[in-house]
């Protein structure tokens, strides 16, 4: 009798051990812990970086950093351009000296139509931009767009911008600032013209060298006293881009978003 007891508890303590061993093999399983082992031993800390540390090519865009220094064995720092305003990835090349920025640049997040949305401030008489441009990425405004209603004449109208500078922030738009009711009180970036389109709500600017790229500031627009905009609910300024794809060689293109480049000479 003391026999069969003692095998009861044998097979239970068998059973025990093999349901721990099945549990633990569908935890490791689970957080991927055979596959994070082979990584580790078959591949270097850069090829790890591109497999499962950082986002390949959104936000900051790190894996296809990583992945172009390493399929052009790049041993200086090319200028890096990410659209998203992330933090930079410099750190990736270490201490390497900085390429000509003429030569090879990294685009990260890439848009080939960079715009700026307005809204018409209701306690003062200008529209407000909560947008930001990467540094390097702009080169003037190109079009303005008018959404909502409103009359066309054949004048000639003018468009003037301010900014004002602020702290790097996310949310930005839930923020209240203590704005002034004067512009003047801001820093007057530029104003170029326009004239209406009759075709459509979008309308050519002059030609500028207003610099927008800036990601520490908002914007201010204001237009003609003889324009009535009370009726616009939305104004897109389109940006020209400081990066035309026509002007360089594409040595690498991960889907139109992340982008190596060399100057087309």
């Amino acid at each position: 009798m003391k026999k069969k007891i003692t095998q009861k508890i044998i097979n239970k303590t068998d059973i025990s051990i093999v349901l721990i061993v099945i549990l633990s093999l569908l935890i490791l399983q689970k957080f991927n812990f055979f596959k994070n082992v082979y990584l580790i031993t078959k591949k270097n800390l850069d090829e790890r970086q591109i497999n499962i540390s950082y986002d390949f090519c959104s936000n900051n865009a790190s894996g296809y950093v990583f992945y172009i220094k390493n399929k052009f064995n790049l041993k200086k720092r090319p200028l890096i351009i990410n659209y998203g305003i992330e933090p930079k990835q410099d750190w990736i090349f270490k201490k390497n000296n900085i390429i000509d920025l003429s030569e090879k640049i990294i685009l990260l997040n890439y848009s080939n139509n960079i715009i700026y949305n307005f809204k018409k401030d209701k306690n003062f008489d200008y529209w407000i931009s909560y947008d930001m441009a990467t540094p390097n990425t702009t080169n003037g405004a190109k079009s303005i767009e008018f959404i909502g209603n409103y009359k066309k004449t054949d004048s000639i109208q003018k468009v003037s911008f301010y900014k004002r500078e602020i702290a790097v922030i996310s949310d930005v738009e839930n923020i209240k600032f203590n704005l002034s009711k004067n512009l003047n009180n801001y820093y007057k970036m530029g104003e170029t013209n326009f004239k209406f389109n009759d075709q459509t709500d979008k309308h050519l600017l002059s030609r500028n060298n207003i610099n927008f790229d800036d990601h520490d500031s908002l914007k201010f627009l204001t237009l003609d006293k003889s324009f009535d905009d009370t009726e616009i609910r939305k104004i897109k300024l389109y940006l020209n881009n400081k990066i035309d794809l026509s002007e360089y060689l594409i040595l690498d293109n991960f889907k139109n978003k992340c982008l190596f480049i060399s100057k087309n000479d």
